[in-house]
């Protein structure tokens, strides 16, 4: 019950505001009614005395209530009311005894400071009124914005966990895509590196049947021609036409016998790399007019044979490259072993790859490796294949790891070219 008590006395008691003008003037000249009527109730108590008391209490609270205005206003009707019914002669506005007349001024007197005491104290609750007013709209705005903070903040958290899962899913359909991608391009460079190693054992067999057949052939041919020309039955004509012959065949015996050792030479199983390198650069020089300054030890650990058999098909392919390409004049080979691994460079002065074709330059020759193809037999053996434009030229430098196979030092030495 204080509860609801304390709550009504605090309505009772709030300032009404300025712009309500008909509940503050209604609520004045209710208070002075109100006071009259009480005044009335208490006059067999009071008899003669405390005429404007009641009226006291009801401009005191239109003061802190109404407004200075309306306590004037409950203050001139409370007064004319007691003066009227309760002031001898009664019902008449006139006295002639000073002591109502001091009693008058004495009233009027006591509701000014009331009004003006109360005037003060309504201003001051009505400032504090609109202050808290005030802060209650911001402290619910401020909760409203929080909560729309808050709601702004869920649903930004449903869109990105949403996203994300998007995200995922299609995250996970890339890597999926990637994967199958990877694997078909694993299958293609397994492809390509069976089919380079099947033309590889192809030119071997080639070479193999060239010198065992051909080249067998054309020997017997030139045995052939020998015992022709010890015979005396021919005439000098004919003899001239069997010299002929017999060149024709040393001619075609030494393209069938470089053709050989081109496609596969026999000194890079037997001998290794270094002097493979040295006899296929000297004939490589002779036939092209390209001088090549070689930069190979004397004496060379091996490599693994698959090791050395790529650093072969790479300056094979380098050397035509710049025979064809490059219009150079001189080239220069480098090869070292180091501990681990085995290092050629191959350089050249000529014109230089153009750099919009560096990335996508691939020209097959007759060997049939490209760069491309040099690139694959480099990446397959865990090596490294940088080609650098150089001004003027070009540098192709390969490091493969030199294998784990049996070695055996050997002396290099240049085959000639039959």
């Amino acid at each position: 019950m204080a509860g609801p008590s304390r709550i009504d006395i605090s309505a009772l008691l709030s300032p009404i505001s300025r712009e309500d003008v008909f509940r503050r003037y209604g609520v004045a000249l209710t208070a002075a009614i109100l006071g009259i009527i009480l005044r009335w109730l208490l006059d067999p108590v009071l008899g003669h005395v405390a005429f404007y008391v009641t009226i006291y209490i009801a401009v005191a609270y239109c003061a802190l209530v109404c407004g200075y205005a309306a306590a004037t206003l409950t203050t001139l009707v409370g007064f004319f009311g007691i003066f009227y019914w309760f002031v001898d002669p009664r019902h008449s506005l006139w006295t002639a005894r000073s002591s109502e007349i001091h009693g008058i001024v004495a009233f009027f007197l006591v509701c000014g400071v009331f009004i003006t005491l109360g005037e003060v104290n309504r201003r001051q609750r009505l400032r504090l009124d609109e202050i808290v007013h005030t802060l209650t709209i911001e402290v619910q705005q401020r909760q409203q914005a929080e909560q729309d903070l808050l709601t702004a903040h869920n649903e930004l958290e449903k869109r990105v966990l949403a996203r994300t899962h998007e995200l995922s899913q299609a995250l996970s359909r890339l890597e999926d895509e990637v994967a199958v991608r990877e694997h078909t391009e694993e299958r293609l460079r397994h492809l390509s590196l069976r089919l380079m190693n099947l033309q590889d054992e192809e030119r071997r067999h080639i070479a193999r049947e060239l010198h065992d057949t051909c080249g067998q052939t054309l020997a017997a041919i030139k045995m052939s021609i020998a015992l022709i020309r010890k015979s005396e039955t021919h005439t000098p004509e004919s003899q001239r036409l069997i010299d002929d012959l017999n060149s024709l065949v040393d001619e075609a015996l030494r393209e069938v016998r470089t053709t050989s050792y081109l496609l596969h030479p026999p000194l890079l199983d037997e001998a290794g790399i270094a002097s493979a390198a040295r006899w296929f650069v000297e004939g490589f020089s002779r036939r092209s007019g390209i001088e090549v300054r070689c930069e190979i030890p004397d004496k060379m650990e091996r490599p693994s044979r698959l090791c050395e058999l790529v650093l072969f098909r790479v300056l094979q392919e380098s050397l035509t490259n710049v025979h064809r390409h490059a219009e150079a004049s001189v080239a220069a080979i480098r090869l070292e072993r180091h501990s681990d691994d085995v290092e050629l460079e191959i350089t050249d002065n000529g014109r230089g790859i153009p750099e919009e074709r560096m990335r996508h330059f691939e020209n097959c020759s007759n060997s049939g490796v490209g760069i491309t193809g040099m690139g694959e037999r480099v990446r397959e053996l865990g090596g490294h294949l940088e080609i650098l434009a150089l001004n003027p030229g070009t540098s192709i430098k390969v490091t493969l790891p030199a294998g784990t196979s049996p070695t055996r030092l050997v002396p290099s030495t240049v085959a000639m070219s039959r």
